[in-house]
């Protein structure tokens, strides 16, 4: 190992992470999460796996972007099957953090931008083959806006990992008069986030979609195949309970 990376990893050693890295030299990181909540990155990273094996032909010589890469966990991983991948991210202690974690790991195919995900119009990246979105909607004051973002950043692919709001109510609801009513795609659950904790949103304030809002603004957004990725035995329990999805869409 040179020494660069030498640094870098008794570097990574020394503080405390949100993620569970395996290092180079086959330990792991030091993290602050309970031991209960720690199986959801393992569970989030094998559906990865799959969506990438199973839907992305000739993944080595395509591009990827992580929205919201925080530490680059999920940035290292997409790095194993992508060309190149970009990590975009708000807080600079995580861009600062996830930076160090390449170097130690010895990522070479990864770069990060600052990035406020709930203002960007879609301009200022080029975007790529494969978007990936995990853990962010049910931070985000405006989630629809940044799914919006991210389809149009897609070429190809998406896949979103969030929670939900438990519901998916369908229905009429009155426009203008009785006579005139519009169809329910899903709702939207107001929750209060916080944005100054370090897996808080950009503001205070968040709506966590349902699951058939999610569906219905994927498919408006260009996405003719929209799926959930079922849940194995032994996953994280959101996902077994529902609470929690991952959802894999395709452009034609």
């Amino acid at each position: 190992m040179a020494n660069s990376d030498a640094a870098a990893l008794a570097a990574v050693k020394a503080r405390t992470w949100f993620y569970q890295f395996e290092l180079p030299d086959g330990t792991l990181t030091r993290t602050d999460i309970p031991a209960h909540v720690i199986p959801i990155h393992g569970s989030r990273r094998e559906k990865l796996r799959r969506i990438i094996k199973d839907k992305v032909p000739g993944a080595a010589n395509l591009t990827a972007l992580d929205f919201a890469s925080h530490e680059g966990y999920y940035a290292a991983e997409l790095s194993k099957h992508f060309k190149s991948v970009r990590g975009l991210e708000l807080r600079p202690e995580s861009l600062a953090a996830s930076q160090l974690m390449m170097r130690a790991l010895g990522v070479s195919n990864v770069e990060f931008k600052r990035a406020d995900l709930q203002t960007m119009t879609g301009r200022e990246d080029p975007g790529a083959d494969f978007v990936l979105v995990y853990g962010l909607l049910y931070h985000l004051e405006d989630p629809i806006h940044t799914i919006r973002l991210a389809s149009k950043l897609a070429r190809k692919h998406i896949l979103i990992e969030t929670q939900v709001f438990p519901y998916d109510v369908s229905g009429k609801i009155e426009d203008g008069n009785f006579h005139n009513q519009r169809d329910v795609q899903g709702v939207f659950s107001l929750s209060v986030d916080y944005a100054a904790n370090r897996e808080g949103g950009s503001t205070d304030l968040a709506l966590v979609p349902s699951l058939n809002a999610l569906m219905f603004l994927l498919r408006t957004f260009g996405f003719a195949q929209v799926m959930v990725v079922p849940p194995d035995p032994g996953d994280y329990e959101q996902f077994s309970r529902g609470a929690r999805v991952i959802v894999y869409g395709a452009k034609p």
